[in-house]
């Protein structure tokens, strides 16, 4: 009975919370009388969003879909795959790390030009940016599993003879799997910004156009119905993720 209640609330709560934010939102553009052009109501906002969906929005967000996707589903297993292997050599590691994190600190949007001037403006170019920007932060978290599994269940595994691969197949990467979750949740949510942001660097179609679009002739609401799509895409991808690490990993239930 607990654990249904609790699971109730973890779903209602954050939708109560909403609700609460958008009644004010929509008071407070109400009461001070904020111009549309400036910062529309939620419930105009909502209303562009049915509107125009079918015939201004759809077809951006399935290309905005697919680039988030194809980019997250290729640079997951490559990141897993290179922190695996950067964990195992120790030399190798260290020579690398640093131009792991330079590439996750590295504002993408500042690349993403010079990308598109070397390769062009398809759509292959915004999937190598979300790949570029999802592959770091999964081996950084990825090592950061790797490297922390307790010493001793290793040295067991040393003295029953295990080869390397026996050690990481059967201890390291299952006791490293909640960091490697982290890394693909944030994966998750790099890929969702990396796609946006190679949106608005010279592409012609996808949400992040999109919205430099309508902004550009002041069509505001729909501007904004757009970014509330881009939050739901990343906020959906994440949740997905969650969910899978929870049948995966069940010890933590």
């Amino acid at each position: 009975m607990r654990r249904s209640l609790s699971d109730r609330m973890v779903v209602l709560a954050p939708i109560a919370v909403l609700a609460i934010l958008l009644l004010g939102l929509e008071l407070i553009v109400y009461v001070f009388k904020i111009p549309r052009q400036v910062l529309p109501s939620p419930h105009a906002i909502l209303l562009a969003l049915y509107t125009n969906f079918a015939s201004a929005i759809l077809s951006h967000l399935m290309i905005t879909l697919y680039v988030i996707l194809a980019g997250f589903v290729i640079g997951v297993p490559v990141g897993i795959f290179l922190a695996a292997l950067l964990s195992q050599y120790k030399i190798v590691e260290k020579a690398f790390s640093p131009y792991v994190i330079l590439l996750v600190t590295t504002p993408m949007i500042t690349l993403v030009p010079l990308f598109m001037m070397w390769f062009g403006f398809g759509i292959n170019v915004r999937v190598f940016v979300v790949i570029l920007q999802t592959v770091p932060i999964v081996i950084l978290n990825s090592i950061t599993g790797f490297n922390t599994v307790d010493s001793s269940k290793i040295e067991l595994a040393d003295s029953m003879g295990a080869t390397r691969i026996q050690k990481f197949v059967k201890i390291i990467f299952p006791n490293a799997l909640p960091q490697v979750f982290t890394g693909i949740k944030l994966g998750g949510i790099f890929a969702t910004i990396a796609a946006i942001t190679a949106g608005f660097s010279g592409a012609k179609s996808g949400l992040g156009n999109r919205v430099l679009y309508f902004s550009k002739f002041i069509e505001t609401e729909i501007a904004f119905a757009c970014i509330i799509l881009i939050a739901l895409i990343g906020i959906s991808l994440y949740m997905l993720i969650s969910q899978v690490e929870s049948r995966v990993i069940v010890w933590r239930r």
